[in-house]
Order: structure tokens, then C-alpha cells, then sequence
């Protein structure tokens, strides 16, 4: 038995989950100052410590390019966030020039901190769109919607 191919999402669907995006990722990242223990960040620090949770040890270069920021404003960034002791900078034993971005433990609690808070407040949300309470039914949704939010940050970052 073969399954019938789906049409391609219209322009007004991409637009109107660009927009719940949008609005969810608001909600989300404005809700950090009253998480007990988190060092709020801005969206733009949030960038690049999420680009440096994910590759530590990356240069500055690097790191601004895989964040679409200049250079200029993601040395700004990294002094703002060394003052929040949320990132260390090391030198290559080989090439003293060299510079490499690192994470700190702190940083690694603060991102513990946020994906609790996080993971409580969408389970909540699902829960109350839903009238159940018990944080089932929802696995295989949102494993689907992680799977094609991932191809769509792969795709825009391929396409800055």
C-alpha cells in the first residue's frame, strides 16, 4: 500500500509557524530573568553561547561566522559574556594567536537552569492546549517537530 504524497506547505503556513516561531522563542527567552540562579542573557549573547555549548573550543572567526554575527559585534559579545563568567578564552600552545572560545562550568549550570525551566513550561503549555495533565501523548509530535526544525536551522544557516 503506497502512501499519497503531501502538497507543499503554502506560503501563508510557512509565514504563520515563522510568526508561532517567533512568539514562542519571545515568551521563552523573556521568562529568563525569573528563573532563581540564571544569568540572563541577551538574544544575541543566548546565539553565541549556544553556538559555543555545541563547539567548544571554537575560534572567534568561527564563531561569527556560524552566528551570522561581524566580528566586531561578536567580540563584544564574548566581552560581555567573559564579565557574566560565562566564557573563557584559551591560546594554542602551538600558535599563541590562535584564540579559542570555551563554555564555563557556570555556563553549563546556566544552560542546565534554562532547559529545566524550559522543558516545565512546554510541558505545561502542551498540557493546558490539551486538558490533560499527565505529559503524555505528545512524544511523537514533538520528536516530528524537533526532526523538521532542525532541517530548517540547517537550511538558514546554509543560506547566510
Amino acid at each position: 500500500m503506497g502512501t499519497t504524497a503531501q502538497p507543499p506547505p503554502a506560503d501563508g503556513e510557512l509565514a504563520d509557524l515563522a510568526d508561532l516561531l517567533m512568539t514562542v522563542a519571545r515568551d521563552l527567552q523573556g521568562r529568563h530573568g525569573t528563573v532563581e540562579g540564571v544569568v540572563a542573557l541577551t538574544a544575541t549573547e543566548t546565539t553565541v553561547m549556544r553556538h559555543l555549548d555545541r563547539n567548544p573550543g571554537t575560534s572567534p572567526s568561527a564563531a561569527a561566522a556560524a552566528t551570522g554575527l561581524q566580528r566586531s559585534n561578536l567580540s563584544a559579545t564574548v566581552r560581555s559574556l567573559e564579565a557574566k563568567g560565562l566564557v573563557e578564552r584559551s591560546h594554542d600552545a602551538h600558535d599563541g594567536r590562535a584564540v579559542a572560545l570555551h563554555p564555563t562550568a557556570l555556563a553549563a549550570r546556566n544552560l542546565g537552569l534554562l532547559r529545566t525551566h524550559w522543558a516545565s513550561r512546554l510541558r505545561r503549555a502542551l498540557d493546558a492546549g490539551d486538558g490533560h495533565d499527565d505529559g503524555h501523548g505528545h512524544g511523537d509530535a514533538v520528536r516530528s517537530a524537533l526532526a523538521l526544525l532542525e532541517r530548517v536551522e540547517h537550511g538558514l544557516a546554509a543560506d547566510r
